[in-house]
């Protein structure tokens, strides 16, 4: 699944344009994140990584993680434990706007637990921030490709 700037995400009645996206690349694979703009707080997708999957991550900024860098191999966090499946060095490139984040280096750790509950810890130059979401079927999520309307919408405001 390839998403683009302004497709269209709507999850649960709840509609967002992908305003950025960014690539983690962490040694010889690279994760992507759009950074989704609509009603609340940051929203995060990861698409699936091949036509072939059929579940998606889609995360939450949150700021009530209290935890030093580098975090322990297991976090206990909501009622769960999570486990750590992969850290590094990351380097970032943007496409868009991505809340704050500019193109650099960071630390990610990223955590799983039961119920495909998962945690992204990223330590940037200027603070750490954290992610938490859960893995979704594909079916819940609907997501329409970008216009030519919807570019030119996005630059006139």
């Amino acid at each position: 699944m390839n998403l683009r700037l302004h497709d269209k995400i709507s999850y649960r009645g709840e509609d967002n344009e992908v305003e950025g996206l960014l690539d983690y690349q962490l040694d010889e694979h690279i994760l992507r994140l759009a950074c989704l703009r609509g009603p609340g707080r940051a929203r995060f997708l990861e698409p699936p990584t091949s036509e072939m999957a059929d579940r998606m991550l889609l995360f939450s900024e949150v700021d009530n993680l209290d935890i030093a860098t580098p975090p322990p191999a297991i976090i206990y966090h909501g009622g769960e434990s999570y486990l750590l499946k992969v850290s590094g060095t990351a380097q970032i490139a943007i496409a868009g706007q991505a809340r704050d984040r500019q193109p650099t280096t960071c630390a990610l750790w990223r955590y799983r637990a039961a119920g495909d509950q998962f945690l992204q810890i990223e330590q940037w130059p200027d603070r750490v921030r954290t992610l938490a979401g859960a893995s979704v079927h594909r079916s819940m999520v609907d997501i329409r490709p970008a216009t030519s309307k919807d570019s030119k919408d996005s630059k006139d405001s």
